[in-house]
């Protein structure tokens, strides 16, 4: 399922890749950001971990095909990185096409550098310490 497109020389290349493919609810676009590998874990708001590439693209699956119109603005938290991973810790804002702001979310996104470039391995978010989370979140179905 992966798409044929030039490797991701960074790390950053491949997040903002990752947001683009969300705000867009493109499958196929957000799984080229996604390692290949097995041992891929995400981890989506108030839910549980998910192992294995077909169990993320499953979620994914049924994230994007909501349609829910979403624009994300990052606010980087911290960055280590070091030859072959990077781990970035950010809030992300989302705003939904409804002009509703979500609340912040805390993400923590870890990059795998293969020989196939920069690619995701694991994606975590949820509501930041004191922000309030309800059923209407448009990630929660």
């Amino acid at each position: 399922m992966q798409m044929t497109l030039p490797p991701f020389t960074s790390a950053e290349q491949a997040e903002m890749a990752f947001y683009r493919a969300f705000e867009a609810n493109d499958l196929e676009a957000m799984m080229a950001v996604w390692d290949d590998a097995e041992d891929i874990v995400c981890i989506h708001p108030m839910g549980p971990a998910l192992n294995g590439r077909s169990t993320v693209i499953d979620s994914w699956r049924e994230i994007l095909s909501g349609g829910v119109a979403m624009r994300f603005s990052l606010e980087k938290v911290q960055i280590y990185t070091t030859d072959n991973l990077s781990i970035h810790l950010l809030n992300e804002h989302i705003d939904v096409a409804s002009g509703n702001r979500v609340a912040p979310m805390a993400a923590t996104n870890i990059f795998r550098l293969s020989a196939q470039g920069w690619h995701l391995v694991s994606h975590h978010a949820s509501p930041n310490p004191g922000t309030q989370i309800g059923k209407t979140h448009p990630l929660l179905h």
